[in-house]
C-alpha cells in the first residue's frame, strides 16, 4: 500500500516541507548491537573497474553521429550593456549551424541564460554551434559584440558600504545578549575574513543535447539528474517524460553542479535549432569564473562566558558576497546551534557584486562559520585559563539550542574523548618550543545536518543466476553511494557484493532519486534499497519453502545459500532461482520520513598538529585526527576515503586557496589550475580517522551523511594549532607565508 506522507527535510540549513509517495515497509531493523553481514566492512567501489581501466564514460566522452561543437561568447566587462551583436554574420560562417543571442535565450530575453546586460566578466551573451571547433571559433569571432561599459563593484567591503543587498538580511535572536554579556566574566570579539574558494572539479560543466521530435536526451555532469530534467522541461515547455537525462560518471562537483547552468539549456536550444546533437564543454577559465564559488565572507563574533567557561552570550554579524546569484548561506548556523548558549543574536547580509554567481560548496556557510566560531572560542578558553576541549565539553547541548528539539542521536562528547586519545591531547604542551620550528595542536567541533529523507525510490531484481540488479534514480559523484547500495542489497539477499550490479545516472531507469548534496544522498537512498531487497528476499524464501516443503519463516539467506534455521537444510540459492527461467523476482522500495519533532544532525571533532617555520612563514599540517558521529557506517573503506578528501579540501581552504580579483578591471586573475593553488597528495598530512556512536535509532538503517562533515572543522583546528604553536592568531584565510610573516612580525 502506498501513502502520501508529509515530511520535513533540512537541506544545508533550509527547511523544506515535502509530500511524498511512500510504500508500506515491513523490513525489520537490526537489533541494537547486531553486526549484520557485510555492513561496515571495507568494500572496493563497484565502479572501480571502468574508472581504473579508462572505460568510464563521462559527459565529455560522449560522441554522437553528426554532433556539433558549441561555445559561448562572454562579456569581457564586469558591468556593461550589449549595444551590438551580429548574429547573421555568425550564421554566414561556413560550418556554423546555429547562433543565438539574448533575444533567443532559453528562459526568455529577461532573466534567461544569455543577457544583454552582463553584470560580470564572463556573463554569457551569445552561443554558437558548428561542425568543427575551427568553424566555432570563426563563428564566435564573427559576432563582433559592442558594449557600453559602466562602473562595477567587486570588493566585499565596498559592496557593504554601498548596501548593495542581494536580498533582505537574515536575522536570528534568542534571549537577551546585552544581559548575557553583562553576566560574562570574559568576552572576546574578533573578525575573521575568508576569500572565495573555487570548486575546481577536474571535469568542467558540460552537456550533450540531442533534440528529437519525440523529446530530448541530455547527457550532463550533474548532482541532480531529476533537477536537470525539471529545468529542461520547464524551460522548453516539455512534458518531463519527454526529457531524458543521463549522467553515468561525474568528474567532481562539490556543490557547483546542482542547476542546469549555461551548458544544458544552451546545448538544448542549439540542438533544437540545428536539428543535430550538440556538445558544449566549458573551458577551464569559464569553469573558474562562471560556475560558482564558496562565498567570500567577513564574520565578526563577540562571545561571552562566565568564570566557569559556560557561554552566556554570542553576537554575530556577517557579510557574504553572492556576486550575481546565490542564497544566504548559513554562516551563523554554528553560532546558533552548536553550543548551549541562552542569548544569541546574529545577522547575515548578502551582498551583490559584479562577479559570477556564488554556489554551494561542500558545507556551504557552515565551514566558514565554524572557522570563525571555533577560533573565537579558543581565544575565550585562553582568556579564562580553561583547556579548549574542556570549554567545549562544558557547553555541550542536550537539545537543539535553536529549536529545543531533542536530537535523534548525539555523541559529540565521545568524539572529543576519542579524538583527544588518538591525538595525545593531554601532552600537547610538550610539542611547543621557542626555536625556528614551532609546533602546536588545536581542536575544533563539527556540526552538520545529513539525515536524508524522501523522495527516494529503488528497484531490485534477481534472475536465475542469483545476480541482483539494483536500479536507483541518482547520480554518483564518486562518493561511493552506488557501492553502498550494492552492500545493502547484498546483505538483504545473502549474496556477495560482487554479484550485485547497480544501475544509476539515468532518469529513464527508475523512480525519483535524491540529488547528491547536503550529505543527504546515502541516508536517503539506502533505506529504499534495503526495503526493495527485503521484498525480493521474502519472495525467494517463499519460493524455496514451496520447493523444499518447509515454511518460509523457517528459512534464511546467507552467503549465497538458503538454509533452514535448524541447519538441516542447506542449498545454494541458485537451486531456487535456477528454476525461474527468463523470469525475475522483483521488489521496489521507498524512503519513509524522518521522525517529527526531532533534530537530525551529525557531529565530530578534529585535532590538528602543525609545524610552523617562523623564518619563512611556512605552516605545515603534520597530522589531523578526525573523529565523527555519522550513525551507521555502510562501507568503512569508502567512509575513510570521504574523510581524507574532506580534510584535504579543508586544508586547501586554510592554507592556499584564494580567488584573486583585479579591483581595477573586475577580472579574476588566477582562473586556471596553475595560478589557483590547491593541495595535492604531497600536502596530505597523516590522517587518523575514527567513527563513534551507534547507528541512529530514529533513522531508517541508522545512517546519516558523511559528505560535508570532514571539511567543516579542519581550517579551524589548523588555525587553533597555529595559535597554540606561536601565540599569534590568524584571522584571514588562506594562511599564506605573507600573512604568517606579517602576523609574527
Amino acid at each position: 500500500m502506498a501513502r502520501l506522507v508529509r515530511t520535513e527535510a533540512v537541506v544545508e540549513g533550509r527547511t523544506e516541507i515535502r509530500y511524498t509517495l511512500v510504500e508500506d515497509d515491513d523490513t525489520p531493523e537490526w537489533e541494537p548491537g547486531e553486526r549484520p553481514a557485510l555492513i561496515g566492512e571495507p568494500a572496493a567501489r563497484v565502479s572501480a573497474g571502468p574508472r581504473t581501466a579508462g572505460t568510464a564514460r563521462f559527459t565529455t566522452d560522449i560522441v554522437l553521429p553528426g554532433m556539433l561543437e558549441a561555445g559561448i561568447l562572454r562579456s569581457p566587462h564586469p558591468n556593461a550593456r550589449l549595444t551590438g551583436l551580429d548574429i547573421e554574420a555568425a550564421l554566414a560562417v561556413d560550418g556554423v549551424r546555429a547562433a543565438i543571442g539574448p533575444a533567443d535565450s532559453p528562459g526568455g530575453e529577461e532573466g534567461g541564460v544569455l543577457t544583454g546586460s552582463p553584470g560580470y566578466a564572463g556573463a554569457a551573451v551569445a552561443a554558437v554551434a558548428a561542425d568543427s571547433r575551427a568553424a566555432l571559433r570563426a563563428g564566435l569571432a564573427a559576432l563582433q559584440p559592442r558594449y557600453e561599459t559602466a562602473g562595477f563593484v567587486v570588493d566585499l567591503d565596498e559592496a557593504l558600504g554601498r548596501q548593495d543587498l542581494f536580498s533582505d538580511p537574515s536575522e536570528y535572536e534568542r534571549g537577551d545578549v546585552e544581559s548575557g554579556f553583562a553576566d560574562s566574566a570574559a568576552t572576546v570579539e574578533a573578525t575573521h575574513r575568508m576569500p572565495a574558494q573555487l570548486h575546481s572539479a577536474l571535469e568542467p560543466h558540460c552537456a550533450v543535447a540531442d533534440w528529437r521530435p519525440d523529446g530530448v536526451t541530455v547527457w550532463t555532469s550533474t548532482q541532480s539528474i531529476y533537477g536537470i530534467r525539471d529545468d529542461v522541461a520547464g524551460t522548453f515547455d516539455l512534458d518531463p517524460e519527454r526529457v531524458r537525462v543521463i549522467s553515468e560518471f561525474v568528474g567532481g562537483a562539490f556543490g557547483a553542479k546542482f542547476g542546469s547552468g549555461a551548458a544544458v539549456p544552451l546545448a538544448t536550444e542549439l540542438s533544437r535549432r540545428a536539428g543535430r546533437p550538440v556538445r558544449l564543454v566549458l573551458s577551464r577559465r569559464e569553469e573558474q569564473t562562471t560556475t560558482g564559488y564558496r562565498t567570500p565572507a567577513s564574520i565578526t563574533l563577540k562571545v561571552g562566558a562566565d568564570a566557569d567557561g559556560r557561554l552566556r552570550a554570542i553576537e554575530g554579524e556577517g557579510a557574504i558576497g553572492l556576486g550575481s546569484d546565490g542564497w544566504t548561506y548559513p554562516i551563523m548556523e554554528p553560532a546558533k546551534s552548536v553550543y548551549a548558549c541562552p542569548n544569541v543574536h546574529t545577522i547575515v547580509v548578502p551582498l551583490r557584486q559584479n562577479l559570477g554567481p556564488a554556489a554551494a560548496f561542500r558545507a556551504p556557510g557552515v565551514m566558514e562559520g565554524t572557522f570563525a566560531l571555533e577560533s573565537t572560542l579558543d581565544e575565550l578558553a585562553e582568556q579564562l585559563g580553561i583547556d579548549p576541549l574542556e570549554l567545549r565539553r562544558r557547553n555541550h547541548s542536550e537539545n537543539d539550542p535553536a529549536t529545543g528539539r531533542p536530537y535523534t542521536s548525539k555523541r559529540l562528547l565521545e568524539c572529543y574523548d576519542r579524538a583527544a586519545e588518538l591525538a595525545g591531547w593531554d601532552s600537547r604542551d610538550a610539542l611547543r618550543s621557542d626555536g625556528r620550528i614551532r609546533r602546536g595542536m588545536g581542536c575544533a567541533s563539527q556540526f552538520w545536518w545529513g539525515g536524508g529523507g524522501p523522495p527516494a525510490y529503488a528497484e531490485v531484481r534477481m534472475g536465475k543466476r542469483a545476480r541482483a540488479t539494483v536500479t536507483v534514480g541518482l547520480q554518483d559523484l564518486g562518493t561511493g553511494v552506488q557501492t553502498a547500495c550494492a552492500i545493502v542489497a547484498a546483505e538483504r539477499l545473502g549474496v556477495p557484493v560482487e554479484s550485485v550490479t547497480v544501475r544509476a545516472g539515468d532518469t529513464s531507469l527508475a523512480g525519483h532519486g535524491p540529488f547528491s548534496g547536503g550529505s543527504m544522498t546515502m541516508a536517503s537512498i539506502v533505506p529504499a534499497v534495503r526495503a526493495a531487497g527485503h521484498k525480493v528476499r521474502q519472495q525467494i524464501l517463499q519460493l524455496a519453502g514451496d520447493m523444499f516443503e518447509i515454511g518460509a519463516d523457517d528459512l534464511t539467506l546467507e552467503n549465497g545459500e538458503i538454509r533452514s534455521v535448524d541447519g538441516a537444510l542447506v542449498h545454494p540459492i541458485t537451486e531456487v532461482t535456477g528454476k525461474l527461467g527468463n523470469a525475475w523476482v522483483t521488489g521496489s522500495g521507498s524512503r519513509g520520513p524522518n521522525p517529527d519533532g526531532m533534530a537530525v544532525n551529525t557531529w565530530g571533532c578534529q585535532i590538528a598538529t602543525v609545524a610552523v617555520d617562523t623564518a619563512i612563514g611556512e605552516l605545515r599540517v603534520e597530522k589531523v585526527v578526525a573523529v565523527h558521529d555519522v550513525g551507521r557506517i555502510i562501507n568503512s573503506m569508502g567512509a575513510r576515503s570521504q574523510v581524507a578528501g574532506g580534510v584535504l579540501q579543508g586544508l586547501g581552504f586554510a592554507l592556499m586557496e584564494e580567488r584573486v580579483v583585479d579591483p581595477n578591471t573586475g577580472l579574476v586573475v588566477n582562473a586556471n589550475l596553475e595560478d589557483y593553488k590547491m593541495p595535492t597528495i604531497a600536502d596530505l598530512p597523516e590522517i587518523v580517522c575514527d567513527f563513534v556512536g551507534e547507528p541512529d535509532p530514529h533513522l531508517a538503517v541508522g545512517v546519516k551523511g558523511l559528505g560535508e562533515p570532514p571539511i567543516i572543522p579542519t581550517a579551524a583546528a589548523i588555525a587553533n594549532a597555529f595559535a597554540h604553536a606561536t601565540g599569534v592568531r590568524l584571522r584571514e584565510t588562506p594562511f599564506s607565508p605573507r600573512r604568517i610573516l606579517e602576523a609574527l612580525a
